[in-house]
């Protein structure tokens, strides 16, 4: 990603990078509970909708201005994206109608093991095995889960299958994503922009043979509350918030490092935890605190792991480097820029847990 911000030098810079990407995170998931719950507007078709719009407006605008480049593609390759386009609608429906019915705490538990899936499908599709302590800290989150769900007093059914539903969704498209991404070659904004031009007419007629935008209209015009100032502003928030946490997740990756987005995006799942608790829908109990906090507890362990194993493969591919098949050592890249190992893209949704 091209951007002007990097010539920045100011000490606040930085800081305000990592805590714009923790806040437009943690707040994703709240901004679209609050309108689906808070103010019960059950259109979760008409708000993908929005924030499709406004991402792909957003993102035209940073590459007018030179803000961001993004290379142009064939119709080829267009059409290689529409794969994960269908994941990708798919994946972000049936999140939002997930978020409605199930409380904040429990939807975030149930979509960090969209993880299982994501090994499962990464073995068969991209012949990727997982480690043993990654298995063992995965089968930790699980054993949390269940715990938390046994002590749930607001058990929904349907929310549950929903979640599950969602991570199998989650997992199907960031696999489709990482095989588009080897054969298209788009960094994560980019891939962003266009799988969000190619998902953009999908959703609309969704949308319209739904009848979820007419319904979504009707209730604007019948219901005050949806009237309101504080409505808009939730508005607002929710369509540009999957613009917000792609474009903050890569800028805080390119501005420091993958292990400090690694250490934000965990401190962002505790303080959604913890929130959520005082939040719609939540009613406490010992099972399923204790179960919330086994599950946070492995996550946390798991992210670690992750990057240890992350760090390790880069350092052992870099040692490689530094000799030819001569055994004479080569010149290391001499900038930060050079030395940076390209990230996988990846196309973060707004629901993610």
């Amino acid at each position: 990603m091209k951007t002007r911000f990097s010539d920045l030098k100011h000490s606040w810079y930085v800081p305000t990078v990592v805590f714009s990407y923790a806040v437009s995170s943690l707040g994703g998931v709240f901004v679209n509970k609050a309108c689906l719950s808070g103010f019960d507007f059950g259109f979760p078709i008409t708000l993908i909708l929005l924030q499709l719009v406004f991402s792909v407006i957003a993102l035209s605008f940073l590459r007018a201005v030179g803000l961001l480049e993004i290379p142009r593609r064939t119709l080829r390759d267009v059409g290689i994206l529409s794969f994960p386009a269908v994941f990708f609608v798919a994946n972000v429906s049936v999140g939002l109608y997930a978020l409605r019915l199930v409380n904040i705490p429990m939807f975030s538990a149930f979509r960090r093991l969209t993880v299982i899936n994501v090994m499962i499908m990464e073995y068969f599709v991209l012949q990727k095995k997982s480690s043993r302590a990654v298995v063992y800290c995965v089968l930790f989150m699980v054993v949390g889960s269940i715990v938390a769900a046994l002590g749930d007093l607001t058990f929904d059914p349907i929310g549950y299958i929903l979640v599950f539903i969602n991570n199998i969704l989650t997992a199907a498209n960031l696999v489709a994503i990482k095989k588009a991404s080897q054969l298209v070659r788009l960094d994560a904004l980019p891939l962003f922009y266009y799988v969000s031009l190619v998902s953009l007419p999908i959703v609309c007629l969704l949308a319209y043979f739904s009848g979820d935008l007419q319904a979504a209209i009707e209730a604007f015009e019948t219901r005050p509350q949806l009237r309101s100032t504080w409505f808009f502003v939730a508005l607002c928030l929710s369509a540009s918030s999957a613009f917000l946490i792609n474009y903050t997740t890569n800028l805080c990756t390119q501005v420091t490092s993958a292990l400090t987005t690694c250490i934000t995006g965990q401190t962002k799942n505790i303080l959604q935890t913890l929130i959520g608790i005082f939040s719609w829908g939540y009613q406490a109990s010992v099972m399923n605190l204790l179960g919330l906090f086994m599950a946070l507890v492995a996550s946390c362990i798991f992210a670690t792991v992750k990057y240890q194993e992350s760090k390790r493969s880069k350092d052992e591919e870099r040692k490689a480097t530094e000799e030819d098949p001569n055994g004479k050592p080569v010149t290391p890249p001499t900038s930060d820029a050079e030395a940076r190992e390209p990230e996988n893209p990846t196309v973060n949704v707004a629901v993610s847990g």
